[in-house]
């Protein structure tokens, strides 16, 4: 799943923003329903953006995107990859869909009916969480431009920023669809230890 090569598959469809939205926006929607099938989620995002035709290229990538995140929200959590620019590329690009992927978790879970039926019941955590993503959501990335000298502690603070993303998917997940959810891993647990030893709207 390659960011790069998705975004020129999507570039023919602008309402669709970028991959980090679309896998936001599947990331999401697995959260409230582990049991959400391809074809339910490729008719969510056709019928959302009101696109009249699709390539095969685009199927084709959006079906490699749902089966590696599929696989890595309801495997053990490490294999979860974000659909993201590489670290190399600009702090403003990787800000921007950082920002963009929030926006597509909760655009989303609100699809999916998540938070509206679970409302209710949903810990204190996971508001605060959902909240902590819709301030990422609004990132000042244009800002970052106007940095001079600190670009190391923002791409560090970009990075931390992907890890909490990626953590709070899982968590989503675990809290509004608990029954096949991957578990929130702990870096101290003993299959991390030998792992390592051994080796909105569309617009």
């Amino acid at each position: 799943m390659d960011f790069q090569q998705l975004k020129e598959v999507l570039e023919p469809y602008a309402e669709l923003e970028s991959p980090a939205f679309i896998q936001g926006m599947l990331m999401g929607l697995i959260s409230v329903d582990n049991d959400i099938q391809e074809a339910v989620w490729l008719k969510k995002i056709i019928e959302e953006a009101q696109i009249k035709k699709v390539k095969e290229s685009f199927l084709k990538g959006l079906h490699e995107m749902f089966l590696e995140t599929n696989k890595g929200m309801n495997g053990s959590g490490f294999e979860l990859k974000l659909c993201l620019p590489d670290d190399n590329e600009s702090a403003v690009i990787r800000a921007a869909m950082l920002g963009q992927m929030c926006e597509g978790i909760i655009y989303g879970i609100g699809l999916g009916g998540g938070l509206s039926e679970a409302e209710q019941e949903i810990s204190e955590e996971i508001r605060e969480l959902v909240n902590d993503l819709g301030e990422i959501s609004r990132i000042d990335f244009i800002s970052l431009q106007d940095l001079e000298g600190d670009e190391e502690q923002v791409a560090n603070d970009l990075t931390q920023l992907e890890e909490f993303i990626k953590v709070g998917v899982l968590m989503l997940n675990e809290e509004l669809s608990p029954t096949q959810a991957a578990p929130i891993m702990n870096p101290d647990d003993e299959t991390l230890s030998s792992q390592t030893a051994s080796g909105k709207t569309l617009h």
